[in-house]
């Protein structure tokens, strides 16, 4: 039998609190992610059984300064590969798979925390990264935010996906910096999302709560939904330790 008694639980996620609209056309507001996106859902009753759920979406525009009514897997901390996101850019390999394709204990296994202090508003390297091992999961974390934050560099990218053939991407946000170069022309735009999505190595973001570990090494479990053709999916992102 499996125990987590003696081990300490840490919650990695990003808290989002719903906009809720309710059956009699009221609204609660929510809150949103560090991407500034929100979670809209609306309250309607099952004729089956009669009991009330919750849509995810709207089936209007109730947010004014949100281009879309609905919601996507991309809000709030979720996982993202390849396949239905960005493999229709160029200068991207054949073969890259979708987060459906991928056997389920790649979302979870041993992770090296890296705590990147000592590099405000400055690129992370290879050598910041000394304690990855080949295969790990790789969390990164640094206590600062807009410019001061330590940015994620193309050749620190590929060092990630091709040399130590990581098994998993997971940036605390805000923390690091590591979706650069957006509108550079293709193929030289977003140097990380094609190291690794370029690789079938899965993103985990945006998350926090890195710099509460106490432990480099830790487990680390972020299960995306099975569900086919979605190519971002929600995730409640945990890391395991043991207890100080």
């Amino acid at each position: 039998m499996i125990s987590l008694k003696d081990q300490r639980i840490v919650d990695l996620t990003w808290p989002i609190r719903s906009r809720l609209t309710r059956l009699d056309g009221t609204i609660e507001e929510g809150t949103r992610d560090v991407y500034d996106m929100p979670w809209i859902v609306e309250e309607t009753v099952n004729q089956k059984d009669n009991t009330i759920e919750h849509l995810i979406g709207a089936n209007v525009r109730t947010i004014s300064d949100w281009p879309i009514a609905g919601t996507s897997g991309h809000m709030g901390s979720h996982i993202q590969l390849g396949v239905g996101h960005n493999d229709n850019w160029s200068g991207l390999p054949d073969g890259m798979l979708g987060i459906w394709d991928m056997p389920l204990d790649t979302y979870y296994g041993e992770a090296c925390v890296c705590r990147l202090d000592n590099l405000k508003g400055e690129p992370i390297l290879p050598e910041h990264l000394s304690n990855v091992q080949t295969g790990d999961i790789v969390l990164l974390t640094s206590p600062y935010t807009g410019e001061d934050q330590p940015t994620v560099v193309e050749e620190t990218a590929k060092w990630l996906a091709e040399d130590m053939q990581i098994k998993m991407f997971g940036p605390g946000v805000p923390g690091i910096s590591w979706e650069t170069n957006h509108h550079t022309p293709e193929p030289h735009n977003s140097p990380t999302h094609r190291a690794m999505t370029g690789n079938n190595i899965p993103i985990v973001y945006p998350l926090v709560n890195i710099e509460k570990l106490n432990s480099d090494r830790v487990f680390f479990m972020s299960l995306p939904l099975n569900v086919e053709r979605m190519e971002g999916t929600w995730v409640r992102a945990i890391a395991i330790e043991d207890k100080c």
